[in-house]
């Protein structure tokens, strides 16, 4: 009893959340995994990206279309591996997620760097299967405070698995200001 005090205290003082709520789940990422294994199939390796880059492009045009038009800018986001950096800020107790293709690599690495902003920000990376299986591969919690900050996730076994990165801005009037990209 008195190790698992000094501990919380420890952890406490550091600066380290243990509180649930402050990383999201991966419900949204879980969705939009399932919609893309209905709409696909099975994931097969022999498979080439071209199908799925074309199908892609389609979305994000007509993505793009809506969000100019002021409705579109709630609900996954695409993150495609290999593909560049993508930008932005989250605002008060809102959430961000970004949703991968299947991957065709064993490891993918996710970088997220905090660029502004206060906000402490739960994050929490999955991975999806096509059998419908959910998985928690790694959970971190930006600290409140003005410094910037780059972490690196590496998903291993991820060949075949779509993989989906939660943000959750845990502040009622501090912003997360991030890049976020999949290599």
């Amino acid at each position: 009893m008195k190790k698992t005090i000094i501990a919380l205290l420890i952890v406490s003082a550091i600066g380290i959340s243990t509180k649930a709520q402050d990383v999201p789940n991966c419900n949204q990422g879980q969705k939009l995994a399932e919609n893309t294994w209905e709409k696909w199939g099975p994931w097969q390796p022999r498979i080439t990206l071209t199908p799925f880059k074309s199908e892609i492009t389609q979305i994000k045009q007509h993505w793009n279309w809506i969000s100019s038009n002021g409705v579109g800018t709630i609900g996954p986001r695409r993150l495609d591996i290999g593909e560049g950096t993508e930008t932005g800020n989250i605002v008060g107790q809102t959430k961000r997620t970004f949703v991968t293709n299947p991957s065709f690599e064993n490891v993918v690495k996710i970088t997220i760097n905090k660029t502004d902003g206060r906000a402490e920000t739960g994050v929490s990376i999955c991975t999806h299967t096509q059998d419908g299986i959910t998985n928690t591969v790694t959970t971190y919690v930006f600290p409140n405070g003005n410094d910037t900050q780059s972490k690196v996730f590496t998903i291993n076994s991820a060949k075949g698995k779509i993989i989906s990165v939660a943000m959750k801005n845990n502040s009622v009037a501090n912003q997360f200001n991030y890049s976020i990209k999949a290599e």
